[in-house]
């Protein structure tokens, strides 16, 4: 059925959109000059699918590259030179020009260690600032020859402000206890100063934001050996995504610091699997064969 001017102009009246094939088109319309302007008006317009003859078409829903036979070259002329880079660098949102800004943290390679706990205490370099009770810094003995690091502060260190607290704390102890240490000889810390909602596996852009912290904390602290209990800390600090399982019973170093590293699991960990025991034992002699061949040498 073609479509007339009149029912055409009755359309447009009604602010009605149409669009209809070439083919169901009275020609007659376009044989003036002055309607040339309607013919790309048609292209835009959209019957209902009621009014559409047997010679309309559609594009399959499979995104099919065939074209349809009553395809307007016409019609896609006038839309590809519509189409200049101006127009499609004005239609997109995000300009090409802009480019993705690192985040900057804060600067705290000089600061000693009672600044930068206070840096620690303001700290609101990302969201666990607003959700945590109070920061954890760490404590214990500036230049004392252990040195361990957790993965982050659990709900009793949250409520203290102090590391390896309540039960892990407890086992923590022991387990120094069995290498012929005391907790007060050693120094105590966490990869990241807050604690996580619900002792949640800290993000990797709160440990981003805490790196500056630690880093500047084992420079101070200057430690002989480094024990890292848990598989989040002892995969951030030494920049692999090995499990555990394969980290223990070697030893490592935390790029920037001539420090051996031995990793073993935490003692949160060790309250829900204790037949892990043994193998923590077995990090701690290792850590200890360590620390007596790097005084021999």
């Amino acid at each position: 059925m073609a479509v007339t001017q009149q029912q055409l102009s009755y359309l447009k009246a009604m602010g009605i959109p149409v669009w209809v094939s070439r083919d169901a088109v009275d020609v007659s319309i376009f044989e003036s000059g002055t309607n040339q302007q309607n013919l790309r008006q048609v292209s835009k317009f959209k019957l209902p699918q009621t009014s559409l003859d047997s010679n309309s078409y559609h594009f399959p829903e499979n995104n099919s590259s065939q074209k349809p036979s009553s395809f307007s070259n016409e019609s896609l002329r006038d839309e590809l030179q519509q189409a200049t880079p101006e127009s499609i660098a004005q239609q997109s949102s995000i300009p090409s020009s802009v480019k993705p800004v690192s985040k900057q943290y804060n600067d705290c390679s000089s600061f000693d260690l009672q600044q930068l706990q206070s840096a620690v205490i303001a700290c609101q370099q990302c969201d666990l600032h607003g959700v945590r009770t109070q920061t954890v810094f760490g404590e214990g003995v500036i230049n004392a020859t252990w040195m361990i690091i957790g993965d982050a502060p659990k709900e009793d260190d949250d409520l203290q402000g102090r590391a390896f607290m309540g039960r892990a704390g407890k086992l923590l102890n022991n387990m120094l206890t069995a290498v012929g240490l005391d907790r007060s000889t050693v120094y105590l810390s966490n990869s990241i100063k807050c604690r996580p909602p619900n002792n949640r596996d800290p993000k990797k852009e709160e440990s981003a934001a805490c790196f500056a912290y630690l880093k500047r904390q084992i420079e101070l602290v200057n430690p002989s050996l480094i024990l890292i209990v848990g598989r989040i800390a002892a995969q951030h600090l030494l920049e692999t995504k090995e499990p555990l399982a394969r980290l223990r019973g070697k030893q490592h170093q935390i790029s920037g610091f001539d420090i051996p590293v031995v990793v073993t699991y935490h003692p949160a960990y060790l309250l829900r699997q204790p037949r892990d025991k043994y193998k923590s034992w077995e990090d701690l002699k290792l850590a200890r064969a360590l620390l007596a061949k790097t005084s021999q040498s």
